[in-house]
């Protein structure tokens, strides 16, 4: 719905749709026109009172609030949220996401193993590490395969609490099941870089696994991290990388575009919070920073850069990676949730979760085209890959006071 006048959007005969009049507010913020917004920003407050629908109040109150930020230069909270102490990581992230991811890489990694391997090196990219999801994996693995005898497992999360004692609780974990965990703090695509750099592949008969859970695409807000990161996997000559992502196209360069697709992927979230789980808080405001990062920040401080699945693989296959195709039967089995809406599907080789037929989040599983041997140099590697890339590349503030909806 286009709109050629203030007074348009403000007839009660038009029932311009809030998401319209957000995106018209946009507009009107990207071209210097505030004291239009300020009006626009009016009715959307007084439309929104009358909406009847919790979740979408909740919405267009969060998108609102993100454009407020932007239009007078506040800084937006964290994309990311502080977490209390010793906080479960099933509660920090929307269940059916951390479900999803969980079993995505309970099942990828088994399937990569084979008797030949001693030595297993999982480097966790997540928000928050979970110690059990990864006890119960490396138990059923030391049962299955007997020959695994020492399991290294690295830790590189953002640091979401002032608070160390979920560090050290860790490390005591480790210690009571043999597992020899390294734990390292990242709050930055360098920090990122920086800390897969210091990895090395100790020996050949070492299974090296990466997994990224809704980290990846955070490495887009800084020009040539993704590249150099894809860059130190394939030297680290990691065998396996999962990736679980959420499923849309939130990085577009124009902000209208971003705001109207972020709204309707959001909406999906918190219709799901107030029909499955009857509001959730603490996921209702990861989902609110989530949007104030989305509609409010641009240059580095735009963490949130989630990008389509199409776009993903372009840039793994550009960066010499391969898809590993996965089965999707064992894993709707494992999808344990009790919620109807929600379906797993497979869709060429990778796994798509949605709810109520729309995507909210997509997982997939990577290998070196074409991996480094053990004990070679580097010159061989950089050409391989430089021939590769050739042949690819041919044709603080909790609520603003005036929105209190």
């Amino acid at each position: 719905m286009r709109f050629d006048s203030l007074h348009q959007i403000l007839s009660p005969s038009m029932a311009a749709p809030l998401s319209c009049i957000l995106m018209e507010c946009a507009k009107a913020i990207e071209g210097g026109r505030l004291d239009v917004a300020d009006s626009l920003l009016a009715v959307i407050q007084s439309l929104a009172s009358k909406e009847e629908s919790i979740w979408r109040r909740k919405v267009v109150k969060y998108f609102a609030e993100a454009l407020v930020r932007r239009a007078y230069e506040i800084r937006p909270l964290c994309a990311l949220p502080s977490l209390p102490v010793l906080c479960d990581p099933g509660d920090c992230i929307y269940e059916p996401l951390y479900e999803f991811a969980k079993i995505t890489s309970k099942h990828a990694i088994p399937d990569a193993l084979n008797s030949g391997y001693r030595r297993l090196h999982i480097i966790d990219f997540s928000i928050v590490f979970d110690f059990r999801l990864w006890n119960s994996l490396i138990g059923d693995l030391k049962r299955q395969y007997g020959g695994l005898q020492s399991v290294l497992i690295t830790s590189i999360a953002p640091k979401l609490s002032k608070h160390t004692d979920y560090l050290r609780k860790n490390r005591e974990r480790g210690e009571d099941t043999n597992l020899e965990l390294k734990q390292l703090t990242c709050n930055s695509p360098d920090d990122i870089v920086n800390c897969i750099s210091k990895l090395r592949r100790k020996s050949e008969d070492e299974i090296v696994v990466v997994n990224w859970n809704y980290i990846l695409h955070k490495l887009l807000s800084q020009d040539g991290a993704m590249e150099q990161v894809l860059s130190k996997v394939k030297d680290l000559g990691a065998d396996i990388m999962v990736i679980v992502e959420e499923d849309a196209n939130l990085n577009s360069p124009d902000l209208s575009e971003r705001l109207e697709q972020s709204f309707q992927y959001y909406s999906l979230f918190f219709e799901s919070l107030e029909e499955d789980y009857g509001s959730d808080v603490f996921w209702g405001m990861y989902f609110r920073r989530q949007i104030g990062n989305v509609v409010a920040c641009e240059g580095v401080d735009r963490v949130e850069r989630i990008e389509s699945f199409a776009h993903l693989q372009n840039r793994l296959s550009r960066a010499g990676f391969c898809p590993v195709p996965q089965q999707v039967h064992n894993l709707k089995i494992d999808f344990g949730l009790n919620l109807v809406d929600h379906r797993i599907e497979e869709k060429e080789g990778h796994f798509l979760l949605r709810r109520n037929g729309c995507p909210l989040a997509v997982a997939s599983v990577w290998k070196v085209t074409d991996p480094p041997q053990f004990s070679g140099g580097e010159e061989s590697n950089s050409i391989l890959s430089f021939l590769f890339s050739c042949y690819t590349n041919y044709p603080s503030i909790n609520s603003l006071s005036v929105f209190s909806l």
